[in-house]
């Protein structure tokens, strides 16, 4: 049977290709001179921004695109650069945008056009039509304006469906440094939209490309100096997350094969796990917000580290990610690791086989509050041996920190061209890996130590009794007033 060619779409299709394409090479050369990081993970669910909620009643209604109507999955990105010695305050970089947002897109690929509101000013309920080369123009509307951000949605005809936040912040750990982050939460607004975002990349590639340059421009406005790579994150959550199951569900059939299969190292013969013997013994650690002396306290940096641990979320996502069974006890986990390089992605497993929850003698540094695991490679995993991953309070001083300890060897490849791959590279991402496991770590637990409601324990206070109830007392006082008599 044939299929008759919808020769509308592919011209469509067609149309939407060649320019972006173009525009992409275009920036590939000018996008190589920053300096970009990039991480994406998968999640069940995101949140979308509640951004303009409260100020977009007047608004008409009808002509939003919220991602709610959109088609495939849901993204929530975050581009994001740190300045030191800024030149300017918060609201002043934010008001250098409103003057001229042109400044900083690139006109080669987007140029702002105000279609409601009054000229040379920014308030809320004001629309634009972004021209950007090719069939991608998209309409938006202001729907929120503060002294230190701004925000967009998009309305009916736009290639997404969604919202976009600009905001300028105080770095959460270094004085004198700010951040410039660029928020947006969408859907493509259509299937062919979402086929060359999601399938393809070619439009997430462009626009990754188009932040990034405008994020470069907010560094040269604010005349400080970019600390670090401009960081893209994003967060995938599937469209219906009601529908989808669980990843670990989806990885049900991964975890029976691999409950079967045994360690591929013998941890009875650990005195032989020495450098000599062609082991990598390694050992990382760095420190967090510290506690007051004493036991850990709630919501403090010890319990949040704890919870990150035990979730397995302080490794970068974009280097391993872990699956395992949410209610299983953690000294029965068994955890599927997902292992990223390059376009190349390899499921290993690997096994708890020791939780950790002691109070122990750190010599000189006094009593500390120590709670981790270690887990063991089983067989078909690239490397032999252990890691153990602890975070630690000292009782004395109130210090918190979060350590890495482990020993591995490269185990048997079957395949000669992973083997080859993994000799090349495999210490080299194993330091990686330890290197932003403490990077990461410390992120998280600035951030949700910021967010969590610290509780104060109430200060306990003593019953107080009038003198009289204390014979004894009562007569000492007699004395003293005597005296002075």
């Amino acid at each position: 049977m044939k299929h008759k060619i919808d020769h509308k779409r592919l011209l469509k299709a067609a149309a939407i290709a060649i320019p972006v394409v173009g525009i992409s090479w275009f920036f590939i050369q000018r996008w190589k001179l920053l300096v970009v990081r990039e991480t994406e993970v998968n999640v069940p669910v995101t949140r979308a921004s509640s951004i303009g909620s409260n100020r977009q009643a007047a608004a008409d209604q009808s002509s939003r695109q919220t991602a709610q109507s959109g088609e495939g999955d849901f993204y929530n990105r975050t581009y994001q650069v740190d300045i030191q010695q800024a030149k300017v305050d918060k609201a002043e970089l934010i008001q250098a945008i409103l003057h001229d947002i042109n400044r900083f897109t690139p006109q080669e690929m987007a140029h702002f056009e105000k279609t409601e509101g009054a000229e040379n000013t920014f308030q809320v309920g004001d629309e634009f039509l972004v021209r950007i080369s090719g069939p991608w123009n998209g309409p938006v509307r202001l729907v929120d304006l503060q002294p230190d951000s701004f925000s967009f949605e998009t309305l009916q005809g736009h290639l997404e469906a969604g919202k976009i936040q600009f905001i300028v912040l105080d770095h959460p750990e270094q004085e004198g440094v700010i951040r410039f982050e660029i928020r947006s939460w969408a859907r493509s607004s259509n299937r062919v939209t979402d086929f060359f975002y999601r399938v393809l990349g070619i439009s997430k590639f462009s626009q990754t490309r188009m932040w990034t340059f405008f994020l470069d421009k907010i560094v040269e406005t604010s005349g400080g100096e970019r600390v670090g790579a401009i960081k893209v994150m994003t967060h995938k959550a599937p469209h219906d997350p009601q529908a989808e199951q669980p990843l670990w569900k989806q990885y049900s059939r991964q975890f029976e094969r691999w409950r079967s299969i045994e360690l591929n190292f013998d941890p009875s013969k650990q005195e032989e796990f020495t450098q000599a013997n062609g082991w990598y013994i390694d050992d990382y650690q760095i420190g967090l917000p510290s506690e007051p002396p004493g036991d850990p306290v709630k919501n403090g940096a010890w319990e949040i580290a704890k919870a990150i641990v035990n979730n397995y979320e302080f490794p970068d996502p974009a280097l391993i990610s872990g699956i395992f069974v949410p209610d299983q006890p953690l000294n029965e986990r068994l955890m599927i690791v997902k292992a990223h390089f390059l376009f190349f992605t390899f499921v290993l497993g690997v096994k708890i086989s020791k939780v950790i929850e002691e109070i122990r003698d750190a010599g000189k540094r006094g009593k500390a509050c120590v709670w981790g695991y270690s887990y063991s490679t089983l067989t078909g995993h690239f490397e032999m041996g252990e890691i153990t991953f602890e975070v630690w309070k000292f009782l004395e001083t109130g210090a918190v920190e979060f350590r890495i300890h482990a020993y591995s060897k490269p185990a048997r490849i079957a395949n000669p061209f992973y083997q080859l791959g993994f000799r090349i590279f495999g210490r080299s991402l194993q330091k990686r890996f330890g290197a932003t496991s403490l990077e990461r770590m410390q992120r998280l637990v600035l951030e949700r130590i910021t967010s969590s409601p610290q509780t104060e324990e109430p200060l306990e206070t003593p019953d107080v009794q009038p003198i009289s109830s204390d014979e004894a007392a009562t007569d000492k006082a007699e004395e003293i007033t005597e005296g002075k008599e």
